[in-house]
């Protein structure tokens, strides 16, 4: 299963949904940061620019594919996203080239 994930495609109702379920705002899971090691320094790459990453909570990923799928089957339920196996999931971020496209 591919989630694409575009920010245009979102509706207040459902940043509003996010919230509810799990706590947070959008933006606070796709915010980067600092990679750092088990003592805590900040990561580097070869270049000397700070490695960064995003932490997704498994609460968060089963509520982004409940609200991307139901935009295709609304009767898709968040007790459906948590039936997602992990291994099938793929996500991928949706460039402008893609909007509009289905």
């Amino acid at each position: 299963m591919e989630l694409k994930l575009n920010p245009d495609d979102l509706t207040l109702g459902d940043l509003e949904d996010f919230e509810d379920y799990t706590g947070k705002t959008i933006d606070e899971i796709v915010k980067p940061v600092p990679v750092v090691d088990d003592e805590g320094n900040r990561v580097f790459d070869d270049k000397g620019r700070p490695e960064m990453t995003m932490k997704v909570s498994s609460k968060s990923l089963v509520c982004l594919v409940w609200l991307m799928r139901r935009k295709d089957n609304p009767n898709f339920t968040i007790q459906d996203a948590r039936q997602v196996k992990v291994t099938s999931l793929v996500i991928t971020e949706s460039s402008e080239g893609d909007q509009g496209n289905a």
